[in-house]
């Protein structure tokens, strides 16, 4: 009994400050966002999910959502009269790193200079800035109804007075011919395996608590593309840990630093230092693996 009340205790305890948190996100989102935008009027009633409310408004696409750690979704209606309706999903990710994360996910369309990165097509504008992530859509496309998802876009990229830096990762990358908008920033073996299909096991550890960016370098004179695939451990020995794991599944008869040709004649090479695994996909040469992974060793702490 003494046990129940203490844990009824804490749990009341720690009700009220963690209602305040979710309550300041609120406050602050709905200060993001315009009432009136241009001759679009917000709906009345704003809704908002936390990480577990999510799967009621997003269903599967949730998944994602919280495969970067979101903290709250803010969504709102504007309306016009005689126009499409347009859509805001407003998501504080808790940090920038979150924020470009999710933005990473997907960069195909036109970029248009909204926040510290952006991405338009098919009556969709996604773009980050500081801690957080919009989505902004009509539920149908004209002429007009995107030059006003583009100004409703502009409008709360610059209610959003921080900017940020990118993830630390993306300092240890080599500039030289690097595909900045196919950067992709995750945590999960999933999203690694959509944006590059490795194994339908997790066998580099990935989880919560790594980091990781997937690069893309398309070499002059060469068809097809290289990627690059940077992993921050918590601790060295976790690193080694899934350098061997990876090793003993997709390379398994590599030594380490050791490039190999693979079955369709493009080279992979992985090299772990200290807390970091290094990983390159699909080179057209030993001599453009081994400047990938030199480049890289380079920039990365310690070295």
């Amino acid at each position: 009994m003494l046990s129940l009340l203490m844990i009824i205790i804490l749990m009341m305890s720690g009700t009220p400050a963690l209602s305040a948190e979710k309550e300041g996100r609120k406050a602050a989102m709905k200060r993001l966002l315009p009432r009136i935008a241009g001759d679009y009027q917000a709906d009345q009633k704003d809704e908002f999910y936390d990480r577990n409310g999510a799967f009621r408004y997003m269903d599967g696409a949730a998944e994602l959502y919280r495969s970067y750690t979101f903290k709250l979704l803010m969504v709102r209606g504007y309306l016009k009269a005689g126009y499409p309706s347009i859509l805001v999903e407003l998501f504080d990710m808790g940090s920038p790193e979150e924020a470009f994360g999710i933005f990473s996910y997907e960069t195909g369309e036109e970029e248009v200079g909204i926040g510290q990165g952006s991405d338009y097509g098919g009556g969709l504008l996604r773009f980050w800035k500081g801690k957080y992530f919009a989505n902004i859509f009509a539920e149908r496309e004209t002429p007009a109804t995107k030059k006003d998802i583009l100004a409703i876009g502009e409008t709360i990229a610059r209610n959003i007075k921080k900017e940020t830096p990118e993830p630390k990762l993306i300092q240890f990358l080599p500039e030289e011919g690097l595909l900045k908008r196919s950067l992709r920033y995750f945590h999960l073996h999933p999203i690694l395996n959509h944006h590059y299909f490795i194994s339908h096991d997790n066998i580099l550890n990935l989880g919560a608590r790594t980091n990781a960016i997937l690069a893309t370098y398309p070499f002059a004179g060469e068809k097809g593309k290289t990627f690059l695939l940077l992993i921050q451990y918590p601790d060295q020995k976790q690193a080694e840990k899934a350098f061997q794991s990876f090793l003993k599944a997709y390379l398994p008869e590599t030594a380490v630093s050791k490039t190999v040709k693979i079955e369709d004649g493009k080279w992979t090479s992985a090299k772990i230092h200290r807390r970091y695994i290094l990983v390159v996909f699909d080179a057209p040469s030993v001599e453009k693996t081994e400047e990938l992974i030199e480049a890289v060793l380079k920039k990365l702490p310690g070295k």
